[in-house]
């Protein structure tokens, strides 16, 4: 039994194996017409970049890091393999989110002991190094295999950071501390189970938080990134945002 994160490579073999299944039930043909007008979505690389920068633990060895182009060009081979190969299954329409602005979240600030309202730079000129190869190489697919298939960068950093910026604009009161769980390590999120007990460790209203832990947006947070990605410009989603992939007809 696997436990914990499962790798892009075993999330596309249980495809394959589910393609198989569909192949069996309703045939070849007719699994083609269907996976030609889904939507398959990939988010990924955030946990590598998480796991990237943050600073070893002492006592248990130090391992030397490749540099952060090396590490960038890691990510996106392997990210070309497994899109190459959803593509040979079937897939047609596909939307890669880029990395968000980690620089940013409330673990990264925490550790690089960062003022509210200051990101790390180099936590975040990393990933926008690792987005701009990322939309590099989706351009290059698109030219290779479109127009059947169509390959969408959704921009999450840049919508991120606005909604960062802006986040009382957005009906916000705080964007720097997350509702759920402590500042400063561990990071715990919790809320006590005695139901006449506030725990300090829940904010009262998360809909008034951009960050719901120390690592991830709140729902209301998503919600704006998703509208814009959805029905955005090029400058969100690009070529086409996601509303007009889903319109879209491949051949």
């Amino acid at each position: 039994m696997q436990i914990g994160r499962i790798p892009l490579r075993e999330q596309v073999n249980n495809f394959e194996q589910n393609r198989n299944f569909m192949v069996n039930t309703m045939g070849e043909n007719r699994t083609r017409e269907l996976l030609k007008k889904a939507i398959f979505s990939l988010t990924i690389g955030s946990n590598d970049i998480l796991n990237y920068v943050q600073p070893s633990i002492p006592f248990l060895g130090h391992h030397d890091k490749v540099t952060p182009t090396t590490f960038q060009d890691f990510l996106i081979s392997n990210l070309t393999i497994q899109l190459k190969r959803l593509h040979e299954l079937g897939a047609r329409k596909l939307v890669i989110v880029g990395v968000g602005p980690l620089g940013c979240i409330p673990f990264i600030r925490a550790i690089n002991l960062l003022p509210n309202g200051k990101c790390s730079g180099e936590v975040n000129a990393l990933i926008q190094g690792y987005n701009e190869k990322l939309k590099e190489l989706l351009n290059r697919l698109n030219q290779e295999m479109g127009p059947e298939a169509i390959f969408v960068f959704a921009n999450s950093y840049d919508v991120f950071v606005s909604t960062i910026a802006n986040y009382r604009q957005f009906g916000f009161e705080n964007a720097d501390e997350p509702c759920c769980g402590a500042y400063f390590p561990p990071f715990v999120c919790f809320k006590s189970g005695d139901a006449n007990t506030s725990s300090s460790a829940l904010c009262n209203d998360r809909s008034k938080y951009v960050f719901w832990d120390a690592y991830h947006p709140t729902e209301a947070a998503n919600l704006i990134i998703a509208k814009q990605l959805v029905d955005g410009d090029e400058s969100s989603s690009f070529p086409i945002n996601i509303r007009k992939l889903y319109n879209y007809n491949s051949k």
